[in-house]
């Protein structure tokens, strides 16, 4: 088996500097923005300047375009080719109705889009100089050939690589990973093809690989609350930080969430990151409830404070932790 690329997935509502910086301290190299509207960044939405920040050392960096407007996607496309990052991808797959009914995302997979997706691809390619992807998703989860036929059409306009998501869209993040339409798709093309779906470990990114035939594999959501997963892929061996190794990683991305957005909206914003750090590692059902509801930094130092006291209650699925004797 070759040596595997690991790609850092570009999430919608995560990946933003902080989380970026939580992952890339754990050995993540390749990664990407979150998701930008190419509308939002046309019209110059102040909101982009939070997703599109580029920390001053951080190494690769490639940024993901949403959108499906012309005038929206050629300016969008010529102003992230003037900024700094390494390349340029285009989501045909992300599945949330609000985009789908626009439409784009995975709406542009649909049959009746698809002269409009090719139309898409024209646009960014030639308007960017940079590397140019597509993310997408597979198009039928039991016959490899659309997705097959749609990504050898991406390959003839241009597109210098392709990562499959391998569920159907309507599947969102769930049930089986389509590896063999996966396959087919990297046997059937010249280009680069990266594997994405359902990797939470070493071995599901294992499995992945061998049953796919890629050496490069995106890892999306099994890195929320676990940005030590890049070093497990790294090292090929399981990793489990030890109690207070989690509470510090958590406490910078938090607190590096609040240097970027600012107290009142980080807190809010983190609820969701804190709660993934302490689900399922034999945490007190206390502190699932306390995540919920922190809204300041005052609250969430006493939040970590506890926890870092506390520890798991629970062997089962917990942390590295020497102090289950002391828990009553």
């Amino acid at each position: 088996m070759p040596k595997i690329t690991y790609i850092m997935a570009p999430l919608a509502g995560y990946t933003d500097l902080p989380y970026r910086m939580a992952c890339r301290s754990f050995g993540a190299f390749y990664a990407f923005t979150a998701l930008i509207d190419a509308g939002a960044l046309a019209h110059g939405n102040r909101e982009n300047e939070n997703i599109l920040l580029r920390g001053p050392d951080e190494p690769w960096l490639g940024v993901q375009l949403l959108g499906s407007i012309r005038r929206d996607i050629e300016l969008s496309a010529e102003m992230l080719d003037n900024m700094n990052y390494e390349s340029v991808d285009f989501n045909m797959g992300c599945p949330m109705q609000k985009v789908i009914k626009r439409p784009a995302g995975a709406a542009l997979l649909y049959p009746e889009n698809h002269n409009l997706a090719f139309d898409c691809v024209r646009w960014i390619r030639s308007r960017t100089n940079r590397p140019f992807t597509v993310k997408l998703r597979i198009l039928d989860a039991e016959n490899p050939q659309p997705t097959v036929d749609f990504c050898r059409r991406l390959q003839d306009l241009g597109v210098e690589g392709i990562t499959i998501h391998g569920r159907i869209a309507k599947m969102i993040y769930s049930g089986p990973v389509a590896c063999n339409v996966i396959r087919a798709v990297r046997e059937a093309l010249d280009i680069p093809i990266t594997a994405n779906g359902g990797v939470y470990s070493l071995e599901d990114a294992q499995s992945l690989a061998e049953k796919t035939g890629c050496d490069r594999i995106m890892v999306a959501r099994g890195t929320l609350g676990a940005p030590w997963l890049f070093k497990e892929l790294a090292d090929g061996a399981k990793y489990v930080p030890k109690h207070l190794e989690l509470c510090d990683t958590m406490e910078r991305q938090v607190k590096g969430m609040i240097a970027l957005y600012g107290e009142e909206a980080a807190c809010i914003l983190s609820r969701k990151i804190i709660s993934a750090y302490t689900r399922g590692r034999g945490y007190s059902k206390e502190y699932r409830i306390r995540a919920g509801q922190i809204g300041t930094l005052a609250e969430f130092e006493g939040f970590l404070n506890d926890l870092r006291k506390s520890g798991p209650v629970s062997k089962t699925n917990a942390l590295d932790f020497d102090g289950f004797e002391t828990i009553v």
